[in-house]
């Protein structure tokens, strides 16, 4: 008897819950009419049309516009005494042949540079090799007031707008030399900074590498100041070893180990016995600064461009280089490169910050054996990054990945 009553109340309750249900069904469906007959009456459609994804339009200078490029030739020089210099005592020599040729110093033309944000020639064009500072110099001189851009401009890659202008006869910079900063209404302005202007390829170039790329520069930009940071090249091997496969491209692609079929002569067979008969690491630290010596021969026969070079690890770095650009050494800053880094590290001023103030790691990564392989001295990003150095020029416009990533 219990169980037919009970059976009953829950039927007559499941009844009277299934009624409340289909009238609150009918009011709904009686708003949707109305809500349909008020549009009509408007004039507007009874249904949304979805918003279409904007799509930015293809800059005008990609390396995914290059699938199949013939290596370009390339030449370095044997060792001189030259190349054994420190950066003091080759700017030092270089200081001395501008002085006894009476050209002027800009850092001490301070009537002259009195309204510019440094005592430098414009455009400022960095020649650092990948993985030495080419972001750390970006946001220098970020910070000294200049329009600085790292990797590409909002037309594309600066490597490739650089190779592209050197095959047509044109300027350098012609076509990617200016920037819109974000800021709604902003102007346009010119660039005054470039750095990481390299191609690991395809294509492959770089303008102080292959032949005729820094008299490309000195041909239409004779006042212009060149700008090299150098580091020690065995921690430069170190750290390029670990960044994604950039050395692999430097030698498929560039044929940067020496490689007979693509021209060079006697150079080139240096270079490819030096190749087949020391390790890989003394390889390419000769090669390092091997590059640091052609940019020093370059500076010191186009006496009338300005040159600075100064060391990465000299702990006077920052006071070294305001003496040549006015822009105080606090702009000095840690930076590194890739995405990663910000995701591990608790940071507010994201891939740059003060040196010696390393923000703290995320909880999450406080163990993690992969950030602990990491600990070895190099602020360089991850073992896994992808090749080459990021974007880094204000604007979302990044290579996709598989045009590849770049640095510091």
């Amino acid at each position: 008897g219990a169980g037919a009553g009970a059976g009953a109340g829950a039927g007559a309750g499941a009844g009277a819950k299934g009624v409340k249900t289909r009238a609150r069904d009918g009011d709904r469906e009686g708003q949707n009419q109305g809500r349909r007959r008020r549009r009509r009456k408007k004039g507007g459609n009874t249904t949304q049309t979805p918003k279409k994804k904007k799509v930015k339009p293809k800059r005008l200078f990609e390396m995914g516009n290059y699938t199949d490029f013939e290596p370009l030739p390339w030449t370095l020089p044997k060792p001189t005494p030259m190349r054994y210099q420190t950066s003091e005592e080759f700017m030092a020599d270089y200081i001395a042949a501008k002085r006894k040729r009476k050209i002027p110093l800009p850092w001490e033309q301070k009537e002259k540079y009195a309204d510019a944000a440094v005592t430098l020639p414009l455009p400022i064009v960095s020649l650092n090799f990948p993985k030495s500072a080419t972001l750390t110099m970006k946001s220098y001189f970020d910070c000294g007031g200049l329009t600085a851009i790292h990797t590409s401009t909002q037309d594309g890659r600066i490597g490739v707008c650089m190779m592209e202008n050197k095959m047509e006869g044109r300027p350098p910079l012609d076509r990617c030399n200016t920037h819109k900063p974000r800021e709604r209404d902003s102007e346009v302005v010119p660039i005054d900074f470039i750095s990481d202007i390299g191609l690991q390829g395809p294509p492959c170039y770089y303008s102080s590498l292959h032949d005729g790329g820094l008299e490309h520069i000195a041909e239409h930009y004779s006042d212009a100041t060149i700008l090299l940071v150098t580091r020690n090249a065995s921690t430069w091997f170190r750290s390029m070893s670990k960044w994604g496969t950039i050395l692999h491209r430097w030698k498929k692609f560039c044929m940067f180990h020496g490689d007979l079929g693509h021209g060079g002569g006697r150079s080139m067979k240096y270079w490819s016995e030096m190749y087949d008969s020391h390790s890989t690491e003394e390889y390419w630290v000769n090669f390092y600064h091997a590059h640091t010596q052609k940019i020093r021969e370059f500076a010191m026969k186009h006496l009338s461009m300005t040159y600075v070079e100064v060391e990465l690890e000299n702990k006077n770095m920052g006071k070294i280089l305001e003496g040549y650009t006015r822009v105080s050494p606090s702009c000095v800053m840690d930076c590194h490169p890739g995405p990663k880094w910000v995701s591990q590290h608790n940071t507010t001023t994201g891939r740059c910050h003060p040196i010696g103030q390393t923000p703290p790691l995320k909880d999450k990564f406080l163990k993690s054996p992969v950030i602990e392989m990491q600990k070895d001295g190099d602020d360089d990003d991850d073992a896994n990054a992808e090749d080459g150095e990021e974007d880094e020029d204000g604007d979302d416009d990044t290579e996709p990945v598989s045009d590849e990533e770049t640095e510091e």
